[in-house]
């Protein structure tokens, strides 16, 4: 799940930006005493920032649970135990990422601050740094779990994530009615029309103006019936499809033989029509 979004997490959510700490976090602990559990939280920010990801994990439970909020389209991006950690840690530090926690508190075992958090990717999109709050659990000297939740205000300045751009499936022969049933755009006269075919085999030109009845027989449509055009009624066109997400989106028609009624075979014959609504 987490390896997914961890190059979206960098390049938009989680890249370091330098503001001063409140409080200078201590690098080391003085012997005459235990950790407290801010101690614990100012050397892991020491050792991720200087891309000590073995020191940075040292001070993480073995089983704690990192959540970053919001991580990208998918939702949140939740990290648990070391493996998973070291692989989003190992991204932050590609990135040279910096992460400043200040005005942190504490009650018990929850440490509490503002992480202010700049990095390349950030800095290349325009944006010097974000913010968030970061809440973690300390015990035994130990990070449990730990979770940054992004402002609003931060999340305001970062680029929109790229939209997936639809890919249209090569064109192939229909095969089944299901294949044409909708609304089409066609051209008549210099005029634009609407061509609907119907699952029961009817169509309309837009509604009323002609009508009739066709088949699927294979890969082509056969009027089998035309309003418009009562003398010369049947006519057979090879038809290819394109479909985006399976669904068809563009028809060419190919005249077989002859088509006795004028307006239909310039409306068809070497067209490809669009569609307008399924």
């Amino acid at each position: 799940m987490k390896k997914i979004l961890l190059t979206l997490c960098v390049v938009v959510f989680l890249l370091p930006a330098c503001q001063p700490a409140a409080t200078p976090p201590p690098t080391a602990i003085p012997a005459t005493r235990s950790p407290s559990p801010q101690d614990v939280v100012y050397l892991w920010q020491d050792a991720l920032n200087k891309g000590d990801i073995d020191l940075a994990l040292s001070y993480l439970a073995q089983d704690a649970v990192v959540t970053i909020s919001p991580a990208g389209p998918e939702g949140d991006a939740v990290f648990t135990g070391h493996a998973e950690i070291r692989g989003w840690y190992e991204t932050l530090t590609a990135g040279k990422g910096v992460t400043t926690l200040s005005d942190c508190k504490a009650d018990g075992e929850t440490i509490t601050c503002l992480d202010t958090y700049t990095d390349e990717g950030l800095k290349s999109l325009g944006v010097d740094f974000i913010e968030g709050d970061w809440v973690a659990t300390v015990r035994d000297g130990k990070i449990q779990a730990y979770k940054f939740t992004m402002t609003p205000e931060s999340l305001a300045k970062l680029p929109p994530p790229p939209q997936p751009t639809a890919t249209l499936s090569p064109e192939t022969p229909i095969t089944s009615i299901e294949d044409v049933v909708g609304t089409w755009r066609i051209w008549v006269g210099g005029d634009q029309n609407e061509l609907r075919f119907l699952p029961d085999g009817r169509f309309f030109v837009n509604e009323n103006s002609s009508r009739g009845n066709f088949a699927v027989e294979g890969s082509q449509i056969h009027y089998l019936t035309e309003s418009y055009c009562p003398s010369a009624q049947e006519a057979r066109y090879e038809v290819f499809v394109t479909k985006q997400d399976n669904k068809p989106v563009k028809l060419r028609f190919v005249l077989v033989g002859e088509d006795g009624c004028p307006e239909r075979k310039e409306a068809l014959a070497g067209k490809t029509l669009v569609l307008v609504k399924p």
